[in-house]
């Protein structure tokens, strides 16, 4: 059975046409309307991490320096610089009690060998950690985040060169201390219900974690972790994929060398958009299937009659008259129409009585 082709109709032409002039100028100014909430939302977005990051930044430096000030000061004094246990220990001993955060204060002798130390525990060798090396090169400051002997937790050691009058590097005065404190700010910074933030040190070793689910009672490597590879991340808050979760996060750079990475869950961050966006296209489905239904509604409306006329017209066309024709009354097009149809009809009627009595 041969089918017939697709024809558009009045139906079909009002739909396209009321979705054209409904749709159109609505999806125009929520692309527009998205744009600009997007943007805006990035921007606070990327507002909060970075003052968030700086705010934290700005008190572990403040922190570190006065340690390492501390530790400048105690290495210029006459009895550390003589490098003999006897005049240093007291001086070691006065630090350990002014910062409650350092339990061990200590010097090493170039060749690595313990010369004093804060506590009554066993002199030891130092000569293998990097803290040692980096100062007895003559760096201002050294750090390194080792496991402690003394508490069995990652704590952070900060020496200094001991220099003597001539400016010859003669020793290395260090002060092993706890990240209790440290480890309370970046703990207790929340960014919504998912954000938290990372302190790495500079071979990204965690200093301090506030992540729910990271252990912090080991010194763990995260140079493998997502963020780090993320290009540009340390400009600006960039969005990128860590494991199944879509995040957005901040990496900052600290005067130590440190990284401090604040992130947050991309779908938390982005709620509030979102919700406006769904809403947005809940509006444009609902606008056109209220298209659809004034326009279903209109051409019956405006075919109706149109079709009934269509009937008395092949009614005619084999010579039958009807009792009436509808629609003559109306004072549109259609009526127009169908007073047409009608004197058609009498037209018709009276050249088929003419031509009857001719014959």
């Amino acid at each position: 059975m041969k089918t017939e082709p697709f024809r558009l109709n009045i139906f079909h032409k009002l739909v396209m046409t009321l979705l054209a002039v409904s749709l159109i100028p609505l999806i125009g100014v929520w692309y527009a309307g998205s744009s600009q909430a997007r943007s805006d939302a990035t921007a606070n977005i990327s507002q909060h991490l970075i003052m968030t990051a700086s705010g934290i930044a700005t008190g572990i430096t403040s922190w570190d320096e006065a340690n390492v000030r501390a530790l400048h000061q105690s290495a210029r004094l006459e009895d550390i610089r003589s490098m003999e246990a006897t005049r240093q220990t007291p001086i070691l001993r006065a630090l350990g009690e002014t910062y409650e955060w350092a339990f061990l204060v200590f010097t090493i002798e170039p060749g690595g060998e313990n010369i004093a130390r804060s506590d009554d525990k066993p002199l030891t060798r130092f000569g293998e950690r990097s803290y040692f090396q980096g100062a007895l090169k003559g760096a201002p400051s050294s750090r390194q985040v080792l496991i402690s002997k003394s508490t069995g937790r990652p704590a952070l050691t900060i020496a200094v060169p001991i220099r003597n009058a001539m400016g010859g590097t003669v020793g290395v005065l260090a002060m092993a201390m706890k990240l209790d404190d440290i480890s309370k700010v970046i703990k207790d910074t929340r960014i919504g219900e998912t954000g938290y933030a990372i302190l790495l040190d500079a071979d990204n070793k965690v200093i301090a974690s506030g992540r729910p689910d990271q252990a912090t009672d080991a010194v763990q490597d995260m140079s493998s972790y997502p963020a780090l590879k993320v290009d540009g991340i340390a400009e600006q808050p960039t969005v990128y994929e860590a494991g199944e979760k879509r995040m957005v996060g901040y990496a900052r750079k600290l005067p130590q060398g440190w990284t401090l990475l604040v992130e947050q869950d991309y779908a938390e961050a982005y709620a509030s958009l979102d919700r406006l966006e769904t809403g947005a296209r809940a509006l444009i489905v609902l606008t056109a299937a209220l298209v659809v239904g004034v326009a279903a509604f209109l051409a019956k409306q405006l075919t109706m009659p149109i079709n009934q006329l269509i009937v008395v017209a092949e009614q005619l066309s084999k010579g039958e008259f009807a009792a009436s024709i509808p629609g003559i009354a109306r004072g549109d097009e259609i009526g127009s129409l169908a007073r047409a149809i009608e004197r058609l009809g009498i037209s018709i009627q009276m050249a088929i009585t003419r031509l009857s009595r001719r014959a």
